[in-house]
């Protein structure tokens, strides 16, 4: 199992970090996220489409929990 390393000053991630980081796939983030019950959701403008979309933020923990309940996505 290798070893994450994240920035001390960092507290919040972006799916798009934490799908980085564990190497999960945004798909299989996403719906681990609604069953896990973990994440928060925050409503980010979507500058192209002039619409907003929901964006999930993790915690550290968040991470550490995603982390041992999922391997990374050999997809």
């Amino acid at each position: 199992m290798s070893t994450l390393t994240i920035r001390s000053s960092q507290k919040i991630f972006t799916e798009e970090e934490v799908s980085g980081l564990t190497g999960i796939c945004l798909e299989h983030l996403r719906n681990l996220t609604r069953i896990k019950r973990l994440g928060q959701a925050a409503e980010a403008a979507v500058e192209a489409a002039g619409s907003t979309a929901q964006k999930w933020l993790y915690t550290i923990s968040d991470l550490m929990v995603l982390t041992m309940v999922c391997g990374r996505c050999e997809h």
